[in-house]
């Protein structure tokens, strides 16, 4: 059955897309509930969603280079279409529950590290005929104070994270969120994470990302591409999350390596 035009309101965890015209071909359609068309850069009235950073900071750097971030792509869709405008009790809306996640987080998070703001930047995708996907996002919309210390006295290596999964209609499309600076406790025997910490952080994305979703605001992924078979389809899209995974594995992030060694020894030859 081919997918319905994107409905006022959308609901909660539907299979939808959002895409530039043409659209994917009717035999990808048929995971979809929902789709619906969007604007590019270069039309009067482009279609934006917001590429938002939830930035933190180890406790006694004074580098810019040892901040760490968690991203989200968030869409306003209000009346079945995109709402680009993003006024202030739109920013508070969302702000509010990017907070409840870092609050949510800071339990498990090593206490030498801490969160200090949300930065909000307005994307949009360029048309099919430019190579580049997204157009120049310029400053930030809006930068909004954010707090909460990490509550762990333990810590692992500064590149270990954990992952939290944004499962889409379309294997291959998900989103990945890494969770920054875990504290030991989370890991039970064997390295894995332990399973009443699974449970729990996918709860608590869950809930939040059905909170935004109902007040109509909607976790995406942005996609550039489709293979279907053998075949590469270029694409400029958004894909709603109709699911939230985590597993019990940890992961690296290299780029969290900081950026100058507090000691170093060396001996002579």
């Amino acid at each position: 059955m081919a997918p319905s035009p994107i409905p006022a309101p959308l609901p909660p965890w539907a299979r939808a897309l959002l895409q530039l015209a043409p659209l994917i071909p009717s035999g990808l359609q048929q995971v979809l509930e929902y789709i619906g068309t969007m604007d590019s850069a270069d039309s009067p009235t482009p279609d934006a969603w917001m590429h938002v950073h939830l930035v933190g900071q180890p406790v006694t750097s004074t580098e810019v280079a040892d901040n760490f971030v968690t991203t989200f792509d968030i869409v306003n869709i209000t009346g079945g279409a995109i709402d680009s405008t993003w006024n202030e009790a739109d920013f508070a809306a969302v702000s509010a529950q990017i907070y409840a996640l870092s609050q949510g987080w800071v339990s498990r998070m090593s206490s030498d590290y801490r969160w200090i703001e949300q930065r909000y930047y307005r994307r949009y995708f360029n048309p099919l005929s430019l190579t580049q996907p997204f157009a120049p996002s310029g400053p930030p919309a809006m930068i909004i104070p954010n707090s909460g210390t990490g509550a762990q006295g333990s810590y692992q290596a500064p590149q270990v994270a954990v992952t939290t999964t944004d499962r889409t209609a379309y294997p291959g499309h998900w989103g990945r969120n890494y969770w920054p600076h875990p504290y030991a406790g989370l890991a039970s025997s064997g390295g894995y994470i332990s399973q009443s910490s699974v449970d729990s952080l996918a709860q608590l994305v869950h809930d939040v990302y059905e909170d935004l979703m109902g007040a109509e605001f909607y976790p995406v992924v942005p996609i550039t591409r489709y293979t279907s078979g053998d075949t590469v389809i270029p694409a400029r899209g958004l894909l709603t999350i109709s699911e939230v995974q985590v597993d019990n594995l940890f992961d690296v992030m290299r780029s969290r390596r900081p950026k100058k060694a507090t000691y170093r020894k060396r001996l002579p030859l």
